[in-house]
């Protein structure tokens, strides 16, 4: 009785044991089928995005070739140089993503004033906002001096300018900068079609979105290397929104950081 009980125990067991490994397979199976449909829609949304400016710079040159007029050639021609700009900046945040995955962004710390870099990326988000019926109004100190990587901190500038003239719904749109003598906060606040609750905390991960496909584009990928860029310098970026009625992007830095934060700590904590 004793032996047949020890027996029966160690079959339960084996049992168990079988359960529980069909269990994981079962999530592993169920992780790599979401991890493929995850991709195949990142290649749907990537093909479209790149295929959008690549047909506009063949219209541009097309018509160029067509016109004789020098005026017309110079409009047409500064069209077809914006379209492969648009291309850069998508192979670019592409890049980025893979630096990002394997640890090799690399920081260039220097000293510059942060106030005159927000003027300038607003200056060059003038025409976009008014196509968009969306004012730029901004709230600037004269001067914010601080040790941070410009090219990085620009790029933060655009990926959150972009998303307010994207979301905003043709309202204002309010870029404001504050700054104590360690901290600098950033701010950029829309009044459009703002984020669900569900969303908020999702939304800068990987490939996210909290707008649908069809109607707005993008790779998921801006606020994804925004929070890389924030957090390699130490920082802090959070939102505060609410359906139909905005979202305020905040973005905190220390004036001026040593060194940025290790990047394969940074690079963990992205890919999480």
């Amino acid at each position: 009785m004793i032996a047949a009980a020890v027996a029966r125990a160690g079959l339960e067991e084996q049992v168990r044991v079988a359960e529980r490994e069909r269990i994981a397979e079962r999530g592993r199976a169920t992780e790599a089928q979401e991890a493929l449909q995850q991709r195949d829609e990142f290649i749907s949304v990537a093909a479209h995005e790149l295929r959008t400016p690549l047909t506009a710079l063949q219209l541009k040159l097309q018509s160029l070739e067509r016109t004789s007029n020098p005026d017309r050639r110079i409009e047409r021609l500064g069209g077809a140089v914006r379209q492969t700009e648009r291309l850069s900046r998508l192979i670019e945040r592409l890049l980025d993503v893979s630096r990002i995955a394997q640890g090799r962004v690399e920081m260039a710390l220097e000293r510059f004033d942060l106030s005159a870099l927000v003027r300038q990326v607003a200056d060059d988000f003038r025409d976009p906002s008014l196509e968009s019926r969306a004012p730029l109004q901004l709230d600037v100190p004269e001067r914010v001096e601080g040790c941070w990587d410009r090219l990085r901190l620009e790029q933060v500038l655009v990926n959150l300018l972009s998303n307010a003239v994207k979301y905003g719904a043709g309202k204002p749109i309010v870029v404001s900068l504050e700054a104590d003598d360690h901290r600098v906060r950033l701010k950029v606040a829309d009044r459009g079609i703002g984020i669900a609750p569900d969303d908020v905390d999702r939304i800068f991960g990987r490939f996210q979105r909290a707008a649908p496909i069809r109607n707005y584009g993008g790779l998921g990928l801006g606020l994804y290397i925004t929070r890389y860029i924030v957090e390699a310098h130490r920082g802090s970026i959070a939102v505060e929104s609410e359906l139909e009625h905005g979202s305020t992007f905040v973005v905190e830095l220390p004036r001026w950081s040593i060194k940025p934060v290790d990047e394969h700590e940074t690079a963990a904590r992205a890919q999480a």
